[in-house]
C-alpha cells in the first residue's frame, strides 16, 4: 500500500503544476507547421499536375472543327504533288518528308479539287492525331475530251495544331454509288384544294419576291422570301403529301412541291420544296421549310385518293441503287 504512494503523488503533481506556456506554444507551432506543409505539398502537386481539359477563352474557337485544318492541308498537298515536276522537290518539303521522290519532267494540271472523305482514325499515346483524307479532282482536265475525276487518299498527322503528311498520295477508286431512299409523300394533292393552293402559293411567293408571302405562313413562321427574287415565273408541276384526301381529315401535313422556275431571260430550273403545314382556323398555313424532305423510314400506308382511307401493313420496297 505504501509502495504506491510515491507514484500517485508524482502523477498528482504533474496534473497540478503550472502550465508551461512556452512549451505549449512550441508544440502548437510544430503542429501548424506540419499541417501547413501538407497543404503546401497539395498546392504544389495541383500546380504541377497537367490539366485534363483546357478551356479556350475565345468561344468561337470551339466551333471550328479540326477537320477544317486537316482537309485544307490535304487539298493543298495533293494539288502541290500532282502539279510538281522534276526540280520541285523542295516545294513538297512543306508537306511531307520523302527521300528520292521521282517527279515527271512536265508538270500536270490538277483542277476542281474537292474533299471526298475525311476521318480521324486514332490518337497516339503522345497526343498525335492520325487522319485519313481523300481528295478528288481533274488531272489535265482541259486537255482531254472527257475529263474523269480521280481520287487520292493521304494520311495526315496533327501535333500541336500542325498537320503533316506521312506518305505520298495513293490513287484510289471512286466511292460506291449510294442507294435511292424514297420520300414519304405517298398522296397526290389537288392543286385547287386549300392544301394545294397554300403550298403552291408559298413556293411561288418564296421564289418571286414575296409580295403576298404573309398570306401563306403562320404567325410563328420564321421563313422569309429570297431577296432579290431569283425567278420571274414559277409553274407548279406536282404537289404530294403524307396525308390523303387533300388533308381534309388532318390538322398537320408534310407536303412536297415540285416546280419549274424561270428567270427573266427564260432560263428554266426544276426545283422541289418540302413544306410543313398546319391548319389554322380552318385554313392551311406553312409553318416551316424543313432542311430535308420527309423520308420513308417505316411501314407504308398505301397511296390514298380523295375518297379512301384504308391502310396496309405491307412493308416498303427496299432501297435501290441508281
Amino acid at each position: 500500500m505504501t509502495g504506491k504512494l510515491p507514484t500517485q503523488r508524482k502523477q498528482f503533481e504533474e496534473l497540478t503544476k503550472p502550465i508551461d506556456r512556452q512549451l505549449l506554444a512550441r508544440r502548437a507551432l510544430n503542429v501548424l507547421a506540419a499541417i501547413g506543409g501538407v497543404f503546401a505539398i497539395i498546392s504544389t502537386v495541383h500546380w504541377l499536375w497537367p490539366e485534363s481539359s483546357h478551356s479556350d477563352s475565345v468561344p468561337g474557337n470551339s466551333s471550328v472543327p479540326s477537320a477544317t485544318l486537316v482537309t485544307g492541308f490535304a487539298r493543298d498537298y495533293v494539288t502541290a504533288y500532282l502539279t510538281a515536276k522534276a526540280g520541285d522537290e523542295q516545294k513538297l518539303a512543306r508537306y511531307v518528308t520523302i527521300k528520292d521522290v521521282k517527279l515527271p519532267p512536265v508538270a500536270a494540271e490538277f483542277t476542281d479539287a474537292d474533299v471526298a472523305f475525311v476521318k480521324q482514325i486514332s490518337t497516339t499515346d503522345d497526343g498525335v492525331a492520325v487522319w485519313t483524307v481523300t481528295v478528288s479532282g481533274l488531272v489535265n482536265g482541259a486537255t482531254v475530251a472527257t475529263p474523269q475525276r480521280t481520287f487520292y487518299r493521304v494520311p495526315i498527322t496533327v501535333l500541336d495544331g500542325a498537320p503533316r503528311a506521312s506518305a505520298l498520295p495513293m490513287q484510289v477508286a471512286a466511292p460506291n454509288v449510294g442507294i435511292d431512299f424514297r420520300l414519304g409523300y405517298r398522296n397526290d394533292v389537288t392543286w385547287d384544294s386549300s392544301l394545294g393552293k397554300t403550298a403552291a402559293g408559298f413556293v411561288r411567293s418564296y421564289l418571286t419576291g414575296g409580295a403576298d408571302f404573309a398570306l401563306y405562313v403562320t404567325t410563328d413562321c420564321t421563313e422569309k422570301p429570297i431577296q432579290p427574287a431569283p425567278y420571274a415565273k414559277v409553274d407548279i408541276l406536282k404537289i404530294e403529301a403524307n396525308v390523303g384526301g387533300d388533308g381534309s381529315n388532318a390538322t398537320a401535313a408534310e407536303v412536297y412541291v415540285t416546280v419549274a422556275a424561270r428567270t427573266k431571260n427564260y432560263t428554266l430550273t426544276q426545283l422541289a420544296y418540302p413544306l410543313t403545314l398546319r391548319s389554322v382556323e380552318g385554313q392551311w398555313r406553312v409553318s416551316e421549310l424543313p432542311k430535308i424532305p420527309l423520308m420513308q423510314t417505316r411501314v407504308n400506308s398505301p397511296r390514298e385518293d380523295n375518297s379512301t382511307t384504308t391502310t396496309s401493313t405491307t412493308p416498303p420496297p427496299p432501297p435501290t441503287r441508281g
